[in-house]
């Protein structure tokens, strides 16, 4: 038994925060390799729930927020989530908003006595079953990159140790997006690269084959793509794979002098 300066029993707190550094250790450890998006933004909203705990979450890693949910995102309650994200869409404000605008925490305990965020609280109350809600902006380097929010049914539904885990959560949110989004766009740079070194070597191979200029070939390969419905890279990439496109897909030879 290990007592405080007033006598109380610490070894029951001091277990417990040794439980919640391990969990928040493993966590950080399976967020490390997940590194893809999506799966990253799904176990944080997960571990939101059942963590914290509360009753939904959302996350968004995004430079900025509108109507709709963001792009790369993710929710406990897809529908539940897409009504929240068009009430803030439409008032224009909200705790996740102004969380992700400022980089703060914004903490709204009772929407139905809430007197910021213009007509949000009013709207939540009459459209969702959320009552309270707690939200993070997500900020690194001073570059904003989303924002996590956690909702509960009831009013006051975060006391101060659920507060402190999700503020955890928070942290890890914030360096597991950061690492997604290096890895998403690393990955789309290279699709991008690999995609104009197929067409470049498409558009050769299209005019030596035919005498044509490059300018020609281009447009030949642009009239396959859309006579055909297929992306441009896609057929670029079978011609340089094959030597040919299917023959379906060919153009006349009046085509071939013309295109351009």
């Amino acid at each position: 038994m290990v007592p405080t300066r007033n006598g109380a029993d610490t070894s029951s707190a001091a277990a417990d925060d040794l439980g919640t550094a391990e969990v928040f250790a493993a966590l950080a450890r399976s967020l490390a390799e997940l590194g893809a998006m999506r799966p990253t933004l799904e176990q944080l909203v997960t571990c939101a729930v059942d963590l914290v705990p509360c009753d939904w979450a959302a996350v968004a890693a995004a430079d900025h927020l509108g109507s709709q949910p963001a792009r790369h995102s993710a929710g406990t309650d897809e529908d539940l989530m897409q009504t929240v994200a068009e009430i803030a869409g439409s008032i224009g404000t909200s705790p996740g908003w102004d969380a992700f605008k400022r980089g703060t925490v914004e903490y709204s305990r009772d929407l139905t006595a809430e007197g910021r965020y213009g007509s949000y609280p009013s709207e939540m109350v009459a459209r969702t079953p959320i009552r309270s809600v707690l939200s993070f902006g997500l900020r690194l380097r001073d570059k904003p990159l989303g924002v996590l929010t956690l909702y509960g049914n009831v009013p006051d539904a975060f006391d101060e140790c659920a507060q402190t885990r999700a503020a955890l959560l928070a942290e890890h949110a914030t360096i597991a997006i950061d690492a997604a989004t290096a890895a998403y766009r690393a990955e789309t740079l290279r699709v991008a690269l690999e995609t104009n070194r197929s067409i470049g070597a498409a558009i050769g191979i299209l005019v030596e084959r035919h005498k044509v200029s490059p300018e020609q070939a281009f447009d030949l390969l642009r009239v396959v793509s859309q006579r055909s419905n297929r992306r441009l890279a896609d057929l670029a990439d079978e011609l340089v794979r094959t030597g040919h496109v299917s023959a379906a897909e060919h153009v006349s030879a009046s085509d071939q002098q013309g295109a351009g």
